[in-house]
């Protein structure tokens, strides 16, 4: 619990630290900024409001004279004396001239000096100057336009280093500019006041930013980290059942104690989640079970006992059924009616799962009872579909390939209620599919005739019947077997014993789909005739 505790607190005393430390970056940074640039501003306006001065007690009158003659007089004493005056109050000043400006160079008509400067570096009547950058675009404009500076210019001196220069216009009696007065400022010493007036700024910042941020983990500490200490000393102990007493310890309405109670409340949903659980896999259990006991049932129906018929070597018979679930709706089933006829019988209800199961129940056994009674096949698929028309509220119906045949003779009689046609190899030969017009299912109406056909069997023939669970089984891109790919499989080894043949045809079946689910039942039924001749 301790060491939780601590990493909570190290993480967010990490974290403050790193928005005081970002904080305090961005105060420096705009109280930096905010300050260099008040402190300019300020800069700028006094020496503006100093050129404006100066410009207008210049006589505009004169300043052509001594730019034309060379020559001064007592005015032009008098006028540098004020210039001087001037630059001795301004301890900032770096440089304070009049000049003429003209299109590409402008003249020096003075510039003011005090006793601390070095004359012989000033500029003195007469002097050119070629005008640079700054001139260019930010002195003429103000020239053309007969006004002063409207904003901050910076400019760099080689001595000086970073500037801001201001003029004015001196303006004649036509309103034109005769001269400008013009003031650079050196920002060397104006940035160290910068600085040092920042500097104690910052201090103070920082000072009041750690303050606060103390205050802020005490706080936090006291209100989210402790709490959540004890709430999770509480969950702990949840299993001794206390949980819910110790909502008594939070005796505010906050989100710490509505966190508890919202904890209790999932606990108790998840403990009902997990008794309906257990009640729902205890429910499939025992659905589970009983389902097996059906598949079980189900499968005893059939007949799977191989060979099927101990001591008759006229034929040889196979079968199988693979359901989709566990339990399905397809069926077979074959049996002696008598020593000389076989009934074979081959159905799929429609549906799956436990409704087809119970309906597959009831139509095999009506199926094999009534053939037991003697009959042809339409005979026998008319009485059941009768009785399976009564009371079939669920409108479930089944197909039923149901043939007798005569095992001395071959001969046989075939009922087809719109199940698949069958597939037949004559003796040397392959497996072909043989088709003819069905009849409709049985249940699907009451009271239709069954149409029936004859067949011969000869010995070395062999007979395939099937559900469409075969030819519809799919792959992984959902593609069919199909009745041609069924007829391929069967023909690969065409001369096997039926059990070979049905346990070919599975494993491909199997190939084909390659793992794909599997979404209906699959049953097979083989005869191969032998015929009486042959021991």
């Amino acid at each position: 619990m301790q060491t939780k505790r601590k990493g909570l607190r190290r993480k967010l005393i990490g974290i403050v630290c790193v928005l005081v430390l970002v904080t305090c970056v961005l105060l420096i940074g705009i109280s930096y900024k905010a300050f260099h640039d008040t402190y300019i501003r300020f800069c700028y306006d006094k020496a503006l409001g100093i050129v404006k001065v100066l410009a207008r007690q210049t006589d505009a009158g004169s300043i052509s004279k001594y730019v034309e003659t060379g020559q001064t007089d007592e005015d032009y004493d008098a006028l540098q004396s004020k210039f001087n005056t001037v630059k001795s109050h301004m301890a900032d000043m770096s440089h304070l001239y009049l000049m003429v400006p003209y299109a590409d160079h402008f003249v020096y008509v003075m510039e003011a000096y005090t006793e601390q400067d070095n004359t012989s570096h000033l500029s003195k009547l007469g002097d050119v100057f070629t005008y640079g950058e700054t001139q260019y675009h930010e002195l003429l404009p103000d020239v053309e336009a007969k006004r002063a500076s409207t904003h901050v210019v910076y400019g760099e001196d080689t001595e000086l280093g970073r500037t801001i220069s201001v003029w004015a216009p001196v303006l004649d009696e036509n309103g034109d500019v005769a001269a400008m007065v013009e003031v650079d400022y050196g920002l060397t010493e104006v940035q160290k006041k910068i600085n040092s007036y920042v500097l104690r700024i910052v201090l103070f910042l920082i000072l009041a930013v750690v303050m606060i941020a103390i205050v802020m983990l005490q706080v936090i500490d006291r209100t989210v980290i402790s709490p959540i200490i004890s709430l999770t000393r509480y969950i702990d102990s949840y299993e001794k059942g206390n949980i819910t007493q110790q909502l008594a310890q939070f005796g505010e309405d906050n989100e710490i104690r509505q966190l508890l109670e919202s904890f209790t409340n999932m606990i108790e949903k998840i403990e009902c989640y997990i008794a309906d659980i257990r009640q729902i896999t205890a429910e499939r259990e025992r659905i589970s079970a009983e389902l097996n006991v059906a598949t079980q049932i189900q499968a005893d129906m059939l007949p799977r006992a191989f060979p099927a018929f101990s001591g008759r070597k006229e034929f040889d018979i196979y079968a199988l059924m693979k359901p989709a679930k566990e339990v399905g709706g397809d069926f077979y089933d074959f049996f002696l009616v008598d020593d000389d006829h076989l009934v074979m019988v081959m159905a799929d209800v429609s549906g799956k799962g436990v409704p087809a199961a119970l309906f597959m129940v009831i139509a095999k056994t009506l199926i094999k009872n009534r053939a037991q009674m003697g009959g042809t096949p339409a005979q026998i698929l008319a009485d059941v579909n009768h009785q399976l028309c009564e009371g079939n509220e669920v409108e479930l119906f089944v197909t039923v390939w149901l043939a007798i045949l005569t095992i001395s003779t071959g001969e046989g009689i075939a009922a087809n209620a719109g199940h698949e046609h069958p597939a037949l190899r004559r003796a040397k030969g392959q497996y072909e599919l043989i088709k003819y017009r069905h009849s409709p299912a049985v249940a699907a109406m009451d009271g239709i005739p069954f149409a029936e056909h004859t067949f011969r069997l000869y010995p070395g023939d062999s007979l395939f019947v099937y559900t469409d669970g075969v030819p519809e089984a799919n792959n992984q891109e959902n593609a069919l077997l199909g009745t041609g790919r069924m007829v391929d499989i069967l023909n690969q080894m065409p001369e096997a014993p039926p059990q070979k043949v049905l346990e070919n045809m599975a494993d491909g079946i199997a190939a084909f789909s390659a793992g794909a689910e599997q979404f209906d039942d699959i049953t097979m039924l083989c005869l191969s005739y032998i015929g009486c001749g042959e021991e």
